[in-house]
């Protein structure tokens, strides 16, 4: 092992695996020893001080157990500093149903709530592959998942702009997660027990870490391992997921609808049959629970499926995983240093979603033929009935199977030079995998079975059970024809080279030395999403009434296209460390100041290139008080599953503004919303329409501009029995110049032109104008218009996007006390403001409705700060951690809070409270130390203690990007180190 050279190496601990009880028992945890060398987040100087000037937060291993995560997803919500998860295991798209998001085994990593793909992720200071599905455009994400939370040494989070020192998508901040390197000989095991009080969900886990030294001592190799398998939660494990039927009270409350007249989906297996003769609707039926018998109009309200109560639907998948990390060092010489690492995860996951559904969109033009077997005589005189918003209930729930796998491979070498620099190369591999498997009802096949003219047709004019009119089906016919399994498969690659050097003391001027690093770096990045062929368009239904052509030919899905696409990065980096004052200058109220001077360009093959700079600065005024700031330049290039994909076909329900306008105004209706509520889906208010998204050809890069600037008290002063004391704070801002979406509300800027500019918008496609259109129109001023069919919405650069916040820490220790070691830990974040000015066509929208130009109800059009609102940026979020530990004994006590929103609105528009939520982690281990159980850890906890239901919004659901939905949940650990 080489002599520490110039403050580059230096001694630090090597802490256990999850077997400790907490990172500094001397009892569990092993001993000193020389480490290869200490890096710091944010710099690649080391021994500046203007690494000072850097808000690096570091959530230790104490801190990881006193949150009772059981996997990566569970642990960053509990993290302050992280937003809302809006990739969740199950997906949230119809309620996981759809494989057009990620689900399975994967969670988001959000710092600030300014979005997932702002956040970059390290491992060891390097980058990591991306999870390879995203959740639709740009909203790519790192899984965090496929972190091994057992094995992690600590997390550090900077909280800075950081595009000048790691690249693109560093700029709300980096999270590197930290893994334990040089084992000492010997090894640790840990058998995990958990489950939800109340509920199917249990956890099994075995986890453990191995450290062999060899060649004298001149190599090491450490493995950290786990494997743990987990039962699903179900629907009806609590009350707010057992029912889609919730309905509020006066206090703001939300219980069971005993009337099921209210959140419930408009599917139904009571039918809705339309009849055509001519190319146009004649009549709509609906069979009566009552008698069995077909009955006219749409199915009533009180008989909608409850699709969140079928039996076995679960909340969360049955999840089986493991995980291997392993580092190697070899010292070649005294000089010279081989490293690497090999990491492996998988992740099967299952989960049950409700009975197939027929909607009425583009995909599901499902039209059935008068010779049918099962069609009642009164339907027989038609062309064609057309099936609408049908539930197959007899399709039973359906299987959803997802196989996710993260690979990483890193081989490197550093050496040291007599003249005082050092240096590193490295080659990285890594590559997920992600593939998805669900069942579901092909199109063709369906109408093939419905269509059959004897008694082996698909009959759907049974209804229902009559017992039990929201769930079930009491007559099934047999759907083995028609339901089948569609795949995806998703895979991301990550390749990269780099070399870096730096020397700490390349100048010495008045105020003591100069540091500089440089580097360069080279990765190759690729995406391929591979859609099953009946929703790629390979396979396309044609409907044979009307001729249309649907790309998707399974059910529940929009068409989408495969995706393929690869990039390179060429990058370059340059730093300064530069001290401008130091403490011998006996300067009043400046005790040092240092400076970080930092710029990178890079050159991206699909992009273009850009060159970005950042400056820091640390003022120490005295020995206890230290101020901070910095200015940066941001840059990041658009996800390749959005700058490769072709124009995208969705299809669902819109509002067609302009037509309840004109009601209103003829006075056929008294306000906007009870003209909504007049018309179903389906209809001229609300047409099927096919939405079409496209990247735009003058898309240029997002750029941003970030800020922070804070200060950090240690109070040097106190006495040494009233313990250490750090407080920090730091306020940040982060600006997006020209962030990339779509506009989002084509068909209200539609209506704003038809009444207010007498023209129309390109982007709404309608049909010709028919004799019910000009009927509708009449008399209220507008030109008719016919029903929308498709929408395009094209993604571009959109006005600015601002964010800012301030973090508040405090962290407090008290050790070697005659009570034992003590320690206090709060972290709160607060989101001040998150303002997106919105398109030019859609606050002139706004000001329409303002004025009383357009009389429609549209929410949050303005430019407003949209923190707190929408259910997902609460202002404040917080942790408070409580440890003590005394002859072996530890107890971890855990609060994490997070803050209120509002999420939908009452009937009368005031808006709905979600209320904030508190939920406790308590843990109490013990080592024990001597005897025949020495070596021996056990530790028992619960996570949210006492048991609190997460709070629901408007229409009775909770959020899933911000809260989780089980309750208490009690675990014990036994570990065992050699």
């Amino acid at each position: 092992m080489p002599a520490p050279t110039r403050g580059r190496l230096a001694l630090a601990l090597c802490v256990l695996l999850s077997t400790s009880v907490q990172a500094d028992d001397a009892a569990s945890a092993p001993t000193a020893r020389l480490l290869d060398k200490v890096s710091v987040l944010g710099s690649r100087i080391v021994g500046g001080g203007a690494a000072a000037a850097l808000p690096v937060a570091t959530v230790d291993r104490a801190q990881i157990q006193a949150t009772g995560a059981t996997n990566g997803n569970e642990l960053f919500r509990s993290l302050p500093q992280f937003g809302d998860v809006a990739v969740t295991e199950k997906g949230t798209t119809n309620a996981g149903r759809n494989s057009n998001v990620a689900r399975g085994d994967v969670g988001a990593i959000n710092l600030r709530n300014l979005g997932a793909k702002y956040t970059l992720l390290l491992i060891n200071g390097r980058r990591t592959v991306q999870h390879p599905i995203s959740n639709s455009g740009d909203n790519t994400t790192y899984n965090a998942n496929a972190i091994p939370t057992f094995g992690l040494e600590r997390i550090d989070l900077l909280l800075d702009g950081a595009a000048s020192i790691y690249g693109a998508d560093a700029i709300a901040g980096v999270t590197d997660l930290i893994t334990p390197t040089n084992l000492e000989d010997g090894g640790g095991i840990t058998l995990r027990y958990g489950a939800v009080q109340d509920g199917h969900r249990e956890d099994v886990s075995l986890e453990g870490y191995i450290g062999r030294d060899f060649a004298g001592g001149r190599g090491n190799v450490s493995v950290l391992y786990g494997v743990s398998t987990r039962t699903a939660q179900h629907n009806s494990d609590a009350w707010f997921t057992a029912t889609d039927g919730r309905r509020v009270l006066a206090d703001g409350t939300r219980v069971p609808d005993p009337d099921g007249t209210t959140g419930f989906t408009t599917r139904t297996p009571w039918g809705h049959f339309d009849t055509y003769v001519d190319g146009r609707r004649t009549g709509s039926w609906h069979i009566d629970p009552a008698t069995g018998a077909l009955a006219p109009g749409q199915v009533p309200t009180r008989y909608h499926y409850d699709a969140g109560a079928e039996p076995g639907i679960t909340t969360a998948p049955a999840i089986d995983k493991g995980n291997v990390f392993a580092t190697a060092r070899f010292d070649l010489d005294d000089r010279r240093q081989l490293f690497g690492e090999l990491g492996y995860y998988r992740a099967q996951s299952q989960s049950w979603v409700s009975s197939e559904a027929g909607f009425g969109g583009d995909g599901f033009v499902l039209h059935i033929r008068p010779d049918a077997y099962w069609v009642p005589d009164a339907l027989r005189g038609a062309d064609a009935i057309r099936l609408l918003n049908y539930q197959f209930a007899d399709s039973g729930i359906r299987r959803v199977r997802v196989d996710n796998s993260q690979s990483r491979a890193l081989l490197g070498l550093r050496g040291w030079t007599d003249s005082g620099w050092n240096w590193e190369t490295a080659l990285l591999y890594s590559r997920a995998r992600s593939t998805d498997r669900q069942q579901g009802g092909f199109t063709d096949a369906f109408i093939d079975a419905v269509n059959r003219t004897d008694a082996s047709a698909y009959n759907p004019f049974s209804g229902g059970d009559p017992a039990s009119i929201r769930v079930g089906d009491a007559t099934p016919s047999d759907t083995a024809a028609f339901i089948g399994e569609a795949t995806r498969e998703g895979t991301a690659e990550l390749a990269l080279w780099d070399f870096k050097l730096d020397r700490p003391d390349l100048l010495s001027w008045y105020a003591g030395d100069i540091g500089l690093a440089a580097g360069v770096e080279y990765r190759y990045e690729s995406r391929f999403d591979d859609r099953d062929r009946n929703i790629d368009g390979t396979t396309p239904y044609v409907d044979w009434y009307t001729g249309t052509v649907a790309q998707s030919n399974f059910f529940t899905h929009s068409p989408r296209p495969d995706v393929r696409g690869s990039r390179n990065v060429t990058s370059a980096l340059i730093e300064l460390a530069v001290p401008l004052v130091a403490p011998v200058h006996d300067v009043p109220l400046v005790r040092s100041l240092d400076l970080q001077i930092a710029a990178r360009y890079e050159d991206y093959s699909d992009a273009g290139d850009v060159a970005k700079p950042k400056i820091a600065a640390a003022w120490g005024v005295n020995d206890s008080l230290l101020l901070r700031g910095s200015i940066s330049g941001g840059f990041r290039a658009p996800g390749l599953e959005l700058v490769n994909a072709p124009p995208t076909y969705g299809f669902g329900f819109n509002n067609d503004a302009v037509r309840c306008h004109a009601l209103v105004v003829k006075g056929a209706h008294p306000g906007y919303t009870a003209c909504l509520n007049a018309y179903s889906n389906g209809s001229q208010v609300k047409p099927s329409v096919s939405a079409v998204t496209a990247y735009g050809d003058d898309v240029a890069p997002e750029t941003t501009r970030q800020s922070s600037w804070g200060a950090v008290f240690e109070p040097r002063f106190l006495r040494q029995g009233l313990g250490h004391l750090r407080l920090s704070v730091d306020a940040w801002r982060i600006e997006v110049e020209n962030p990339i979406g779509t506009m989002g509300e084509e068909v209200l800027y539609d209506a704003y032109l038809r009444v207010v500019e007498g023209r129309s918008n390109p982007n709404v496609v309608r049909a010709p104008v028919t004799a019910e259109d000009i009927a509708l129109f009449e008399g209220s001023g507008i030109a008719p218009a016919g029903v929308v069919t498709h929408v395009y919405d094209t993604y571009r650069n959109r006005q600015p996007l601002t964010a800012s916040g301030v973090d508040y820490r405090l962290a407090w220790r008290l050790r070697e006390t005659a009570w034992g070691d003590f320690a206090l830990l709060l972290d709160v974040s607060r989101l001040k403001a998150y303002t997106q000015h919105k398109p030019i066509e859609v606050q002139q929208v706004a000001e329409a409705i303002d004025s009383g130009a357009l009389d429609i109800v549209a929410a949050n059009l303005g430019a407003a700060n949209e923190v707190g609102i929408n259910g997902a940026k609460p202002e404040w979020r917080g942790s408070a951690t409580l440890l003590w530990q005394r002859a072996g004994w530890t107890v971890r006590l855990r609060d994490d809070y997070i803050g209120s929103v509002t999420a939908g609105a009452y009937a009368d528009r005031s808006p709905f409270v979600v209320p904030s939520t508190q939920r406790w982690a308590l843990s109490v281990a013990h080592a024990f130390t001597r005897g025949p159980l020495a070596g021996t850890t056990v530790d028992v906890g619960a996570r949210n203690l006492f048991d609190t239901s997460p709070p629901l919004n408007a229409a009775g659901h909770y959020l899933t990007a911000l809260h989780e939905s089980y309750g208490r949940y009690l675990h014990l650990g036994i570990s065992r180190t050699w």
